[in-house]
């Protein structure tokens, strides 16, 4: 009997760590994927409606845990003209956004190493490096969906 519970007891941590290994992104089974990411105990995504496009559809930024509230930008599902900025740069690319006195800009190189810049008012900047990163800023078809999005500089 005391066998019996040890393996149900294994059995059991080895499903809830393979169930937080799972949760990857804070978009919901309804939206796309652009990007996430994870640093240290948080998540980091962009999540996009299926319809994303010229003239419809969304896109938002989260950040947070996936048992609690995430911070979303913008607050509500819009379209993301006017509220992000998509660039190339000379090896890799952007997409950044301002929310008060704050700017952020998710950074990817080509290699793939992503983090996530914060300017804070005074001048300050804060770095967040992003480990399992999924999806990526640099793949032709994000770039195509920015640019058909109207967020390409």
């Amino acid at each position: 009997m005391n066998k019996v519970l040890f393996l149900l007891g294994l059995l059991g941590a080895a499903w809830g760590d393979a169930a937080m290994a799972d949760v990857t992104t804070l978009c919901h089974g309804s939206e796309r994927t652009i990007w996430s990411c994870r640093a240290g105990a948080k998540l980091y995504a962009l999540c996009a409606s299926m319809n994303l496009g010229e003239e419809e559809g969304y896109l938002q930024y989260r950040a947070g845990g996936p048992s609690r509230g995430a911070f979303r930008f913008p607050g509500r599902l819009t379209h993301p003209r006017g509220h992000f900025t998509f660039s190339l740069l000379a090896h890799g690319a952007s997409l950044a956004f301002e929310r008060g006195a704050y700017r952020y800009e998710i950074t990817e190189d080509i290699k793939g190493d992503t983090s996530i810049l914060v300017s804070l008012p005074q001048g300050r900047m804060v770095a967040i490096d992003c480990a399992d990163a999924t999806q990526t800023l640099t793949e032709n078809a994000t770039i195509d969906l920015f640019k058909s999005a109207g967020l390409a500089e």
